[in-house]
């Protein structure tokens, strides 16, 4: 049996208000309308600021609507907010999550996680900003990922989220920006033990690195808009380039992933431009 084929994007960051980071969303249309891959992933931060401009969802749907595809999305910090004890509240100005913008997303994209089984496996689709939350979607989520492994059987698992689980191992306990809020290890614990467990791809972190943890493939996907330098995003072992991934799974369990970028690609560098397009409000 073949392998089915996902193409991987993330972190398109598209607004109405800016031509920055436009263009090489541009470019992707065209890939996208011609691509022949099974499905298609986008593991979030899908607008720009789509947190405190509803004008942001409005124009994303129609501007990836345009390739014609049936397009899965998770959502990023951007479309739906920051982790509470990273951020301020939104009475405050601030980027943290809470049960309007959770909303807001859910009224253009509809689900914010989502679950398919093809070929031998069962692929998940998870909303990370919802760990360390405290909204009763988080508990909900929680509860939705028991009964997922509880009905797994012997299908193999792959999981794509925004933030990276973790970097190299899920035993840190510090609270970062990068990754899951490190309350939800335990409930998340029985997930990245499960044997089945072969696969996580992400996005949030704008670098493409390929590792592995045991038997897990630890794919972080590049943006498509910008990347950032040190000063921004810490070393952590990936590369700096803008592009996109695609996955092959097998059916006896084995992942293969290509990197993918486009000679028309800018490699825009967000720290260039970040108090125009991330404005302190």
């Amino acid at each position: 049996m073949s392998p089915f084929r996902i193409l991987h994007i993330s972190d398109t960051h598209l607004s109405p208000r800016t031509e920055h980071f436009r263009r090489n969303n541009e470019e992707m249309i065209a890939p996208l309308c011609a691509s022949d891959h099974d499905y298609i992933v986008h593991t979030g931060d899908i607008t720009l600021d789509g947190i405190r401009f509803e004008e942001d969802y409005v124009f994303c749907r129609e501007f990836l609507g345009r390739t014609g595809k049936d397009i899965l999305y998770i959502p990023g910090n951007h479309d739906i907010g920051d982790n509470p004890n990273l951020s301020k509240p939104e009475e405050e100005k601030g980027s943290r999550i809470n049960a309007g913008r959770l909303a807001r997303y859910k009224r253009y994209y509809d689900k914010d996680r989502w679950s398919f089984d093809r070929d031998g496996w069962r692929i998940l689709g998870i909303n990370s900003m919802l760990i360390g939350s405290g909204l009763p979607q988080e508990q909900e989520q929680f509860d939705w990922l028991d009964a997922q492994l509880d009905t797994l059987g012997d299908l193999h698992l792959a999981v794509f989220s925004h933030q990276p689980l973790f970097i190299d191992a899920p035993e840190v306990t510090e609270l970062t920006y990068w990754t899951v809020d490190p309350s939800g290890t335990e409930r998340l614990r029985r997930l990245v033990n499960h044997p089945s467990l072969k696969f996580i791809g992400s996005g949030h972190l704008h670098q493409q690195r390929s590792r592995a943890y045991g038997q897990i493939r630890l794919e972080w996907c590049s943006s498509i808009a910008f990347t950032t330098r040190e000063e921004l995003v810490p070393e952590m072992g990936g590369t700096r380039l803008v592009g996109y991934l695609e996955h092959s799974f097998h059916p006896n369990g084995r992942v293969e992933t290509t990197v993918r970028t486009l000679d028309s690609f800018t490699n825009n560098y967000l720290d260039d431009v970040l108090e125009t397009v991330y404005p302190k409000y």
